[in-house]
């Protein structure tokens, strides 16, 4: 069961943890001047960006040397 991000929780991000398929990250897509949160996808040779938004207009976006991934999500707390 995946985990459940509402807003207002609190996540801790790592910059130094390896993220592995299906980790959750915070990245920095070059052509942008914002960070991102999403699900990492690997599929292969290919790497993705997965919206946790389920009414996001962009599910998917892939990474093709456009990202930098600033970290790996290693904690999130509820809001009280």
């Amino acid at each position: 069961m995946r985990p459940r991000f509402n807003e207002g929780d609190h996540i801790f991000v790592d910059p130094e943890a390896q993220p592995e398929n299906g980790s959750y990250v915070v990245a920095r897509l070059e052509d942008e001047n914002q960070a991102t949160f999403k699900q990492l996808i690997l599929d292969g040779n290919k790497k993705h960006l997965k919206a946790l938004n389920p009414d996001w207009p962009t599910k998917f976006i892939e990474i093709n040397g456009n990202c930098t991934i600033v970290g790996k999500i290693i904690y999130k707390g509820e809001k009280f």
